[in-house]
């Protein structure tokens, strides 16, 4: 009997209503596709991918789980049935989402749009995963969706999704180590992150720096400096605290003592510009340091500056990222300071540093 036949006959025995009955026939068809599996293309390649996708239709999950599993990887699937399952539930579309070669990135990026982001985790794990479809991916995915996919050295990114992925990581932990510990993370970006990451990403984007071309580094650091400036150029409280500092400081009030009364007034701004005049940074990166919900970034500033440690003790615990308990805090933040070195935070703070100094010159 050929494999039209066989086919025919089996398809004639799909009437029976038995789920059990039609999980048989279901693995009986993609055993027959497999054994002689019909050119792309040929009626008898078409037939396969109406009959299973009809019956996969009439399964149960689990069985289209298995069937899943089994056209995953096979090149020669059929485009009907491949893109059924892949926008059935996770558990069957999983494998062939992460997988298979028969979805075209156009059928991919309609998938990253509209499905679930548990679909779009398994297409961020793809051995290959083209810029649009990455596009695509980062566009409509959330912080884990992403962190997924810029952690695969096989994903290709475009400037401007590593650009939406480091401002997302700013503010969000689990994007970090995977754009900073990306080989091809433009550096421009990770002088963004400087002020923001823990110690050791922070180390790792130093030791980057140091490797580049002293003239690369700079036109990084230089533009991740216009960057930032640029959010905040036309925001005028920015501005008139700008005006209130430069008066300080001609009054030679410009000190500790007033960041500590700016902080308790409720004048964040001003101390954020008070605080970049004494430290010797850009408005950014003495934001960060007092937003930021690790006080590491405050105490490099600090540190790099000069203060005192009840200074910096007292800054860290009137920007409210502190718990109730002050006494156990103040402890904590304490031994903090003590154990971080001078010339640790001088080395962080001459990337601030030198990228407040890069006025686009």
């Amino acid at each position: 009997m050929d494999i039209e036949s066989k086919l025919h006959h089996l398809t004639g025995l799909a009437r029976e209503k038995s789920s059990e009955r039609r999980r048989a026939l279901l693995r009986e068809v993609t055993d027959l596709f497999f054994e002689d599996t019909p050119k792309n293309g040929t009626g008898a390649h078409q037939q396969f991918d109406a009959v299973l996708s009809t019956l996969a239709a009439q399964t149960a999950q689990d069985a289209r789980a298995e069937l899943a599993r089994r056209f995953a990887d096979a090149p020669m699937a059929p485009r009907g049935l491949v893109m059924q399952l892949a926008r059935d539930a996770i558990e069957v579309a999983a494998p062939i989402l992460a997988q298979s070669g028969v979805l075209t990135e156009d059928d991919l990026i309609a998938i990253a749009t509209e499905a679930g982001e548990e679909h779009r985790r398994a297409m961020a794990m793809r051995e290959a995963v083209p810029e649009r479809l990455s596009d695509a991916i980062v566009a409509n995915g959330d912080d884990e969706t992403l962190a997924r996919l810029v952690a695969n050295d096989g994903a290709r990114l475009s400037r401007g999704a590593f650009e939406t992925v480091t401002r997302r990581a700013e503010t969000s932990p689990v994007l970090q180590a995977p754009i900073v510990n990306r080989a091809d993370t433009p550096a421009d970006l990770l002088g963004d992150l400087m002020s923001v990451v823990e110690t050791s990403l922070r180390d790792r984007i130093m030791k980057r720096f140091e490797t580049l071309d002293p003239a690369i580094a700079e036109a990084a650091l230089a533009a991740s400096h216009a960057r930032l400036e640029a959010r905040i150029a036309n925001d005028k409280a920015i501005a008139d605290a700008r005006k209130f500092v430069t008066t300080r400081r001609m009054r030679k009030e410009l000190d500790g003592s007033l960041l500590v009364r700016l902080l308790r007034e409720g004048e964040r701004v001003k101390c954020c510009v008070a605080l970049s005049e004494l430290a010797d940074v850009d408005y950014s990166a003495a934001q960060r340091a007092l937003d930021h919900r690790s006080p590491d970034g405050l105490a490099l500033v600090c540190k790099a500056a000069g203060f005192d440690k009840a200074l910096f003790v007292t800054l860290a615990i009137l920007r409210g990222q502190t718990s109730t308990n002050l006494s156990a805090d103040a402890q904590v933040l304490g031994a903090l300071y003590t154990s971080l070195s001078k010339e640790d935070a001088e080395r962080a703070m001459r990337f601030w540093r030198m990228r407040k100094d890069m006025q686009a010159a």
